[in-house]
């Protein structure tokens, strides 16, 4: 088997009719049962892991997952992790160490794992898993098979019947924030949503947060009390000097100065949760601010060229969005002098409008409507769809369209003095599809 037709069968299971926990009924246990059942065929992998670290939350899951595996690789600790979505390639999903799992790893794991799948069909009551219940598994037994000490994996979505919510028990579960995401599944306001999430809580845990709603902050405190867990609020109050630059992101965090290479206040905000939680678990200070430096954040303000200026950014919801419009225009303090250009593609379940109102405010001189990837398996916003929209907010940018990234990434290079700013916004896989081309 190649690596192109291991990753091609792994794809190649969203064709496949189930039970979808991304469209189907909001309340159903059979998305952890199925799971579980195959986990069992297995010979229960998620068991010989000592340690669990359990993160959900509108935005900032997958920074605070990447400081945390950062602090704890540099306290000597045999850490992983997961993604999702995967930066560029799908081995990025799964890291140990300082290292992604390598593709003849994951050849070899779905070599192994693809006849068990069949005798899952054969065996199960359930109907056949979902293309993330497999990365899930797969983040399992290959984190068993490494003999890791701990395990720190972000939620897909949601929280209660998210796949990675099968681990059998939790040293830290972390709840980031809660914002309007995904509301067709987890619910219409706020507190529905938050409700789905603290579903992670588990028994004698220890929780933590970064919410700043009282309300918010009172469901999940109220769900950890029910669980007989520890619940601890990382303050804003206690975050101060927050300075930002192309370097990164320098702030003082209860009376301790740190320095991070994600630009925006909300990384520091996102640091300073993973401050608190590797202080709960004794990391030593020395650690924790060497972790936080070193710290790697792909795709999320990702600065990967000078001239022009080019800022690759996975934001995919208005939360996201808001924080990068804000990062962008805090770091980069842009004037008259510089442009400001904006390659924009989106997944075809979000608030288009609202995104595109908030990027408005970049006032940008153009606009590259394109998808948000070319994978066929995803559902994206066409391009058709986004240009009418910047139209109705009376920009004088000008707006093109294109079905290939690619051609939308040619186009504004094209136009783009060496001065001038690129933003590729609007998910994640665009930023993937666009990095991967430069």
């Amino acid at each position: 088997m190649t690596f192109t037709e291991a990753e091609q069968f792994l794809y190649s299971l969203s064709n496949l009719p189930r039970k979808e926990y991304m469209t189907g009924p909001r309340d159903c246990d059979e998305y952890l049962l199925r799971l579980q059942f195959f986990l069992d065929i297995l010979e229960n992998p998620e068991k010989n892991i000592p340690h669990y670290i359990h993160i959900p939350g509108t935005s900032g899951k997958g920074s605070t997952v990447n400081c945390l595996h950062s602090i704890l690789a540099c306290a000597g600790k045999k850490v992983a992790s997961t993604t999702s979505p995967h930066p560029t390639t799908i081995t990025e999903r799964w890291k140990v160490g300082n290292t992604f799992m390598t593709k003849k790893e994951f050849i070899d794991i779905i070599e192994k794992l693809k006849p068990k799948l069949d005798e899952y069909i054969r065996t199960s009551p359930y109907d056949i898993l979902s293309y993330f219940d497999m990365t899930t598994a797969i983040a399992l037994y290959y984190f068993a098979k490494k003999k890791v000490d701990w395990a720190i994996l972000e939620v897909g979505c949601g929280g209660t019947y998210d796949a990675t919510n099968v681990i059998p028990y939790k040293d830290v579960a972390v709840i980031t924030n809660i914002g309007l995401d995904h509301t067709t599944l987890l619910g219409n306001t706020k507190t529905e949503i938050a409700k789905r999430k603290a579903g992670i809580i588990t028994d004698k845990t220890n929780v933590f947060s970064a919410e700043t709603s009282p309300q918010i902050v009172s469901i999940i405190k109220k769900s950890a009390e029910k669980k007989h867990s520890s619940f601890t609020l990382a303050s804003k109050k206690d975050l101060t000097n927050i300075s930002i630059d192309l370097r990164g992101t320098t702030f003082t965090f209860q009376k301790k100065q740190y320095h991070t290479t994600a630009i925006g206040k909300h990384q520091a905000t996102n640091a300073a949760l993973a401050i608190c939680i590797a202080r709960s678990l004794d990391i030593k200070k020395d650690s924790i601010k060497k972790g936080i430096a070193k710290a790697n954040q792909p795709l999320r303000m990702d600065v990967i060229s000078q001239k022009p200026l080019i800022i690759i950014d996975g934001a995919h919801n208005p939360d996201k969005i808001k924080t990068t419009v804000t990062g962008v225009t805090q770091a980069f303090r842009l004037d008259h002098k510089n442009d400001t250009h904006l390659i924009v593609g989106f997944s075809g379940n979000k608030d288009l409008k609202k995104m595109i109102k908030q990027l408005v405010e970049l006032k940008p001189v153009s606009v590259a409507c394109t998808r948000n990837t070319i994978n066929h398996f995803r559902k994206v916003a066409s391009p058709s769809e986004l240009a009418p929209l910047w139209k109705k907010e009376k920009t004088n940018a000008r707006l093109e369209q294109f079905l290939d990234p690619a051609d939308a990434l040619a186009c504004t290079l094209k136009i783009a003095k060496k001065n001038d700013l690129i933003l590729v916004t609007g998910s994640l896989f665009l930023a993937s599809e666009i990095k991967g081309l430069l």
